[in-house]
């Protein structure tokens, strides 16, 4: 006897679902824009390449809405501008500490600045910049429905400023980098409950333990926002002969 598999509408719905989740599942927005581009003559390799922590203010920090989160903060008892403050540097730290990691992987000197090190000498090329925007977004709602919602976002302005001994630094490059958080699903929908939404998902997330709540946050995406950096300096340090590794 021969078997006839029907396909329903609602089988074809959810199939059509999947192939979209599987596709957005990888998605983690990150942008990076060259304002100011260097086209003068190369440029001797510098002694050090010192990279510094990104300029932030509690101002520029929009902290994380989701119901956990505000649960701690009430239990722990840090001002809101306290916390801010605190997670600003967080993600200013991630950025430089990612960019020395990944300009290292190329062979090149990298350290990362400190306030209290004394100057150095020889050539230096400085990356310094300043955050614009860090929005902590929703994690609950990010990890229980995913696909955008409580999205979180980072956003910088970066700066290459090349310096010889006894000279002021000069500015050779900008650019302009913004970094999200993943589109992928959340635990909702693998739980096939895909339309769950609002309180009623952020309190399923609260009782779910911290075993629901593993996605990325701001400081995951300025790393992100780093690694793509580096990417994008990849041709002037080429340029310039600087590149000693494939």
């Amino acid at each position: 006897m021969r078997s006839i598999w029907m396909v329903s509408p609602a089988m074809a719905g959810r199939a059509l679902a999947g192939l979209l989740l599987m596709v957005t599942a990888a998605c983690a927005p990150t942008h990076i824009r060259q304002e100011q581009a260097y086209d003068g003559p190369a440029l001797p390799r510098p002694d050090t390449i010192l990279v510094a922590d990104f300029a932030v203010t509690p101002q520029e920090v929009t902290l994380d809405s989701g119901l956990r989160a505000r649960l701690m903060s009430a239990f722990s008892g840090t001002p809101p501008d306290a916390q801010a403050a605190e997670d600003g540097r967080a993600v200013a730290g991630a950025i430089s500490s990612t960019l020395v990691q990944e300009i290292q992987k190329l062979g090149l000197p990298a350290v990362r600045a400190e306030a209290t090190a004394p100057a150095i000498g020889g050539n230096t090329l400085i990356i310094d910049g300043q955050m614009l925007s860090v929005d902590e977004g929703n994690r609950t709602r990010r990890n229980l429905i995913g696909l955008g919602a409580g999205q979180s976002t980072v956003e910088a302005d970066l700066q290459l400023y090349y310096q010889t001994s006894g000279s002021q630094p000069r500015l050779i490059e900008r650019f302009d980098a913004v970094a999200q958080s993943s589109r992928k699903p959340g635990a909702a929908e693998t739980m096939g409950v895909g339309a769950a939404t609002g309180r009623v998902a952020e309190s399923a997330a609260l009782g779910a333990g911290t075993s629901v709540l593993m996605s990325g946050d701001a400081a995951s995406d300025g790393e992100r926002m780093a690694q793509q950096v580096v990417e994008k300096l990849k041709p002037f340090f080429a340029r310039q002969g600087w590149l000693t590794k494939p």
